[in-house]
């Protein structure tokens, strides 16, 4: 589930891609997917809590397939070429009349679009459209009456060419944040100083008494940490202060406390929710992974790899500067440039699930060791851990 942001940068839903089951896939085989993605869409739309665009085929908009889905909230991405087909365009005519949305994926370059479909939204992918040619055919959707969307946005000159030729959407790979949206410099010193303290108890040993000073030295990180902290005792004592906290709930427990609420302070940075719950989605799935790899990487290592994945999106600062600025053990200063020891390597694999680069997750999946099956059952549940943990986003449409 790719976000979809606005022009303000706003996620406003998310665009489902599905994992194909084999390299080569037929038109049995792609309707065959087709079918179960859209089986699965009532479940989805509930976890994401905003608008999906799902792709379908002509013969499920066809054999009254969309009919049978409960929710509401989703637009049925299609093809634009299949309006060429007769049937399956009157199909359209008539869904679109009983309240089902669609947009359309690919130029036009044949007959007229029916009228039904004027203000749709209109995919481009930025992979398959010519650089030069992208902001033509943007403008061109918009003297049409439809809204751009471009998807596989995945660098910063092609988010500004879109957004400059006047996209309504964009979808791809996390970005630096836009130079519009200022990062709270004082949240993101905080936010180092959480990351350092994990760091610093990332090989799994108990936290001591330098915990406590640690998270004191931070009068900020102190107060964020204490309201977190009252707001999950659930009618237990209330605690007075960290160390009452840490009295009362265990180091241990605070310690756990501190991974949520540096994903919390990743997005207060950033005025970005969607980024804290990416950071936390990203954590808690390493953690889920952690148990399936070789070796001694303790929970705590792989969910602070995941945290620090988004940083430099957060804060809008280039990885080795980021680097510069943390006390990290090898194994967690690796994953902010090289990627090439067992956590960036998990990473990879985090970031390929992520932005659905297909082609690369049998390779990454191998690399590691993992299942592709097995990363996508635990990125969902992760999905569902971090959206229960920071509550469930909340927007608008697209």
């Amino acid at each position: 589930m790719l976000p979809i942001r606005d022009r303000r940068e706003r996620v406003v839903g998310y665009a489902l891609s599905t994992f194909p089951t084999s390299e080569q896939l037929d038109t049995d085989a792609v309707d065959t997917l087709a079918r179960l993605t859209v089986g699965m869409v009532g479940r989805l739309s509930r976890l994401a809590g905003r608008t999906l665009l799902v792709p379908v085929t002509p013969t499920l908009v066809r054999d009254g397939t969309l009919t049978r889905v409960g929710s509401s909230d989703v637009v049925w991405l299609l093809a634009t070429s299949a309006l060429e087909d007769a049937t399956t365009r009157r199909s359209v005519d008539r869904l679109v009349g009983s309240g089902f949305h669609f947009a359309l994926e690919g130029f036009p370059e044949g007959a007229p679009l029916p009228p039904a479909l004027v203000g749709a939204t209109m995919v481009l992918d930025a992979l398959q459209t010519p650089h030069a040619m992208l902001a033509s055919r943007i403008r061109l959707i918009l003297e049409a009456g439809l809204r751009p969307c471009v998807v596989a946005v995945d660098d910063r000159a092609t988010r500004h060419l879109a957004l400059d030729a006047g996209a309504d959407f964009v979808t791809g790979r996390l970005l630096t944040r836009g130079a519009a949206i200022a990062t709270d410099r004082e949240l993101e010193d905080t936010v180092l100083r959480a990351i350092n303290i994990l760091g610093a108890f990332s090989d799994g040993r108990p936290p001591d008494s330098t915990f406590d000073s640690l998270v004191g030295d931070d009068p900020h990180l102190a107060a964020s940490l204490l309201r977190d902290l009252s707001a999950a005792t659930y009618g237990m004592r209330v605690p007075r202060s960290v160390s009452h906290a840490m009295t009362l709930l265990g180091r241990d427990a605070v310690l756990d406390r501190v991974v949520l609420l540096t994903a919390r302070l990743i997005g207060d940075a950033a005025h970005d929710s969607e980024l804290a719950f990416s950071a936390l989605r990203r954590a808690r799935l390493c953690e889920r992974i952690s148990g399936a790899l070789e070796g001694s990487l303790h929970p705590r290592a792989c969910a602070l790899a995941g945290l620090l994945s988004v940083l430099e999106f957060a804060i809008g600062v280039p990885p080795m500067m980021v680097r510069e600025r943390l006390a990290l053990p090898p194994s967690l200063d690796d994953v902010l440039v090289h990627r090439a020891l067992p956590l960036g390597e998990l990473l990879n694999v985090v970031d390929a699930v992520e932005f659905a680069w297909w082609a690369d997750v049998r390779a990454r999946c191998a690399r590691l060791g993992v299942a592709p099956q097995l990363v996508a059952s635990e990125w969902l549940a992760a999905w569902r851990t971090a959206r229960d943990e920071l509550g469930a986003p909340r927007g608008g449409h697209a």
